[in-house]
């Protein structure tokens, strides 16, 4: 059985816990080791009998403390105990004040690995935003090491396409079979991904716009007879704290007809609750995705080129609002336009499990399982 070390961003953010789904299902007779130190992951990993965290107990605590021995950062411990290396994730590639310390813990891991001749995988990721070439090329020396490199969207692979093992397939999620979710009737419902702008660098200025904004389409709606749910993606990323907001605004009439969910790391609760829309205003990148998936109308809130990028490569940008225009989101021409914003997925669930094909390649036939 081959050992997989994991690197992927688990914060209880509904699109990445769908990375980990998709890979565990995927990969059934592949043990998977997620780099992840904390104990809060416990009972959502307990759900996939292959995958498991490092290890981090009380002792090598008081040993990082006391500088005896730095548990966290043992690469070559993870590299000598495992057959390959896996980055799984989106936007995993930001310029971020932080870049240099991330850089350099990354760049430390995959040397571990590159130097024990055992493959490196980064998949399902875009790259940027940035600003600084020195950004671009630090990363685009980490990804000349690795072995295979497939980005979700044409732009990122454009950036890095003079790397021969640089490849792209649509978004990893697309690949998703929610045939059991079919069944679930629409009701009278819109959703709503909220996201906090004032979490994203840059963003936060039109923070109070996005918020007014979404307002008026929440009051448009249900007065129109739609009950409407405001559903927080990532908690930690400050969906609720805005659905918060939202709510202290709206009036008694309209708030009668407006619910909450907040994803706790019960993937399908959450995609049932969402088959049971008729559209979806969504602001998180996978909101759009999961809406096309399942079938159902899709008002695309755009935050980020990384969603314009997407709705591009797959052809499905005739809906575009950014933060500029947030005042469309309440347009009744454009909501209306949204309920019928839907198409027939096949050609692209199928491409986006290309995203797969080396890493399928490295782990041989017998170890995937059709997800």
């Amino acid at each position: 059985m081959k050992k997989i070390f994991v690197d992927i961003y688990l914060m209880f953010n509904l699109g990445d816990d769908l990375f980990l789904d998709i890979l565990a299902k995927k990969y059934p007779n592949c043990q998977f080791t997620i780099n992840y130190l904390g104990n809060n992951y416990d009972e959502f990993i307990s759900h996939y009998k292959n995958v498991n965290r490092r290890k981090y107990t009380f002792l090598n605590k008081i040993c990082q403390k006391l500088k005896v021995y730095n548990t966290i950062t043992n690469y070559k411990n993870i590299a000598e105990t495992h057959d390959a290396l896996l980055f799984i994730g989106g936007s995993i590639f930001r310029e971020e004040e932080y870049h240099h310390t991330l850089y350099e813990d990354r760049m430390k891991l995959v040397k571990e690995f590159k130097d024990r001749h055992k493959p490196i995988f980064i998949l399902g990721a875009n790259f940027g935003p940035f600003k600084n070439q020195e950004f671009f090329y630090d990363y685009k020396d980490l990804f000349q090491i690795c072995d295979d490199v497939c980005f979700r969207d044409l732009y990122s692979y454009n950036l890095f396409k003079d790397l021969s093992h640089v490849r792209y397939a649509p978004d990893i999620v697309f690949q998703m079979d929610l045939k059991e979710y079919q069944n679930i009737p629409h009701k009278n419902r819109v959703g709503f991904s909220i996201i906090d702008l004032g979490h994203k660098n840059g963003l936060s200025k039109y923070n109070h716009k996005y918020i007014k904004s979404t307002v008026k389409t929440i009051e448009l709606l249900v007065k129109s007879g739609y009950e409407c749910y405001l559903m927080s993606f990532c908690e930690h990323e400050g969906d609720t704290k805005v659905i918060k907001r939202i709510l202290s605004i709206l009036s008694r009439a309209t708030i009668k007809k407006v619910k909450i969910y907040e994803y706790k790391g019960n993937l399908k609760e959450a995609i049932s609750l969402m088959a049971t829309f008729k559209m979806v205003v969504a602001a998180r990148f996978h909101a759009n995705i999961i809406s096309f998936l399942l079938g159902i109308g899709v008002m695309p809130v755009i935050y980020s080129e990384k969603t314009t990028n997407m709705l591009k490569d797959i052809k499905l940008d005739k809906i575009k609002i950014g933060m500029k225009n947030i005042n469309l989101q309440y347009d009744e021409d454009i909501v209306r336009e949204a309920f019928n914003n839907k198409t027939n997925l096949e050609t692209i669930k199928h491409r986006a499990k290309d995203q797969f094909n080396k890493l399928d390649d490295f782990l041989g036939a017998y170890q995937v399982s059709e997800y």
